[in-house]
């Protein structure tokens, strides 16, 4: 199992418009002639079925395959956790494969490989997935291990013990994982006091008190049928998947009410935090910026590419290449249903920071002042639809995408609305977004590093 985190590259920062998030539902195509010229010449056999118990399932038949990839998604995450509850969303994605009712831990290894899949799950702040890639022969016997994970978990408590320890080692590679972990710290001082800038794994603390059924009763109130998406692409037909839904799921009973979390209020503090043992200092700086489902997720994410998306970005040409102050600096767009940052982060020497910072605090001032030229804007737009198409290549991200757009919009949204969305952006509209998010005193920053002595003041972030 993995844990995801929230600082996608721009590759999955694509695969979200398409997987996991990010478009406007009621925008309409700019023109037909853009449709026409963006088509993908791909046919979307895409259906949906909502069980009696409130389980949807939405599946994309792809019959020129021989494979099936499938996966049943929670819609919430750790963002819904209370302060007690930190990390159990997370924890219970462990527990659920330690042995079920039906299967020992040794038994679910064995017969996950002897598929030939590739079985794995992940805790995200607003879901959860468990996901299988198998041969297309093999979809009754995989989605039985699956939907025995998923639905009668053993929750044994010796086995839970040393998953407990397994993730409290988690925590620590996170924690000697610097380009990891300043992500999570800035994220705490961004969202202060609220689930989303708590970390997914949660700590050893509260590690501690998942005992004494707490962990079955979390379980109990959030693996509701109405509280679960199954997402199926391959090469099947839908009526086989509605019939595998019922008989493993159709028996279980729906929660009837919708966990709603609390939308956070964002931060703007400079914190830093001394670790001696790092030969790097890292930097993150973000602003609030757009969440998955507003008018302007794609302008936020063309503004981010166009910093620091790739090697032709602004920031790497003048950090990397021209000044050669740092291997690493790149921007992203971390959106959530409600709410949403974009961040630029940088690794470089202590003695090296300052200027890294004023270089950043340059390309912020210029995209605020100079609006970004057609052909700039282009290159950047076709690099982001090159993507979207090349996830078309993948089951496994057509499957997610069925789940993620169905909690997000509650409908199929298919690939040539993204292109759309994306070549609809307009330099007039990056160029107002960036001087609505980058202000001074918007800025939230964290370092993390051996600082000896560096001190960060607000007057440095003039942008």
């Amino acid at each position: 199992m993995f844990s995801r985190k929230d600082r996608p590259s721009i590759e999955a920062i694509v695969l979200l418009a398409y997987d996991a998030s990010s478009f406007s539902v009621d925008k309409l195509v700019q023109s037909i002639a853009v449709k026409q010229r963006m088509t993908t010449n791909y046919n979307f056999d895409v259906r949906k079925t909502r069980l009696e118990n409130g389980l949807v399932i939405v599946s994309e038949r792809m019959p020129y395959l021989r494979s099936v990839s499938f996966g049943v998604f929670l819609k919430s995450g750790s963002r819904h956790e209370t302060a007690q509850q930190h990390g159990l969303t997370h924890f219970i994605e462990h527990a659920l494969f330690k042995g079920t009712r039906n299967r020992s831990v040794a038994q679910i290894a064995a017969e996950g490989d002897s598929l030939g899949g590739h079985l794995d799950a992940f805790t995200g702040r607003e879901m959860v997935g468990y996901c299988n890639n198998v041969l297309d022969e093999h979809l009754p016997r995989a989605f039985d291990l699956l939907a025995d994970l998923v639905t009668a978990p053993a929750l044994d408590a010796a086995e839970l013990e040393k998953e407990r320890n397994v993730i409290i080692e988690e925590i620590k590679m996170v924690e000697d994982t610097p380009d990891d972990i300043i992500f999570d710290l800035f994220c705490e001082n961004f969202y202060p006091q609220h689930p989303l800038g708590r970390t997914i794994l949660g700590t050893a603390e509260t590690l501690a008190t998942f005992k004494d059924g707490v962990v079955e009763s979390y379980y109990e109130q959030i693996y509701r049928p109405d509280n679960l998406v199954l997402a199926a692409a391959g090469n099947f037909e839908h009526e086989e998947i509605i019939a595998l839904a019922q008989n493993y799921f159709g028996h279980l009973k729906p929660r009837q009410t919708p966990l709603v979390p609390s939308t956070p209020q964002s931060s703007s503090t400079i914190t830093q935090r001394h670790k001696a043992e790092l030969e790097q200092s890292h930097m993150v700086i973000g602003v609030p910026c757009a969440s998955v489902v507003s008018d302007d997720f794609y302008t936020a994410n063309l503004l981010s590419v166009i910093l620091g998306g790739g090697m032709s970005s602004r920031l790497f040409q003048s950090i990397r290449e021209e000044l050669g102050l740092a291997y690493t600096v790149l921007s992203s767009v971390n959106p959530f249903r409600d709410c949403g940052y974009l961040t630029v982060y940088a690794g470089t020497s202590t003695d090296q920071l300052q200027p890294t910072l004023k270089a950043t605090m340059a390309e912020l001032q210029r995209i605020k002042k100079e609006p970004v030229g057609d052909a700039e804007l282009q290159l950047n737009k076709d690099q982001l639809k090159a993507a979207v198409r090349l996830n078309l290549e993948s089951a496994s991200a057509r499957m997610s995408a069925l789940a993620a757009n169905e909690m997000n919009f509650g409908r199929f949204i298919s690939p040539d609305e993204v292109l759309a969305d994306i070549e609809a952006v307009t330099s007039e509209g990056l160029y107002r977004m960036a001087n609505e998010v980058f202000q001074t005193e918007k800025l939230s920053v964290m370092v993390l590093g051996n600082l000896k002595g560096f001190k960060l003041k607000r007057s440095q972030l003039v942008c």
